[in-house]
């Protein structure tokens, strides 16, 4: 039995008024590059999201040094 992994959503838009149509999941076969690739990208944007917030934090320090 063939998996699917869903890696986005699609949605037209209405050319009448531009709201949007009914959402349409985008799948990949689930082979097993396509999993590495997953783990990779939840990494990286675990990676991503703690740089965010510890420039968040620093910048919140800094302001309350400065005041």
């Amino acid at each position: 039995m063939e998996r699917y992994i869903q890696v986005g959503v699609t949605a037209l838009r209405d050319p009448a008024d531009g709201s949007f149509l009914p959402a349409t999941p985008l799948y990949i076969l689930a082979d097993d590059a396509a999993e590495a690739a997953e783990e990779d990208l939840i990494e990286d944007i675990g990676r991503l999201l703690a740089m965010r917030i510890k420039q968040y934090k620093d910048g919140l320090r800094a302001a309350e040094a400065g005041a």
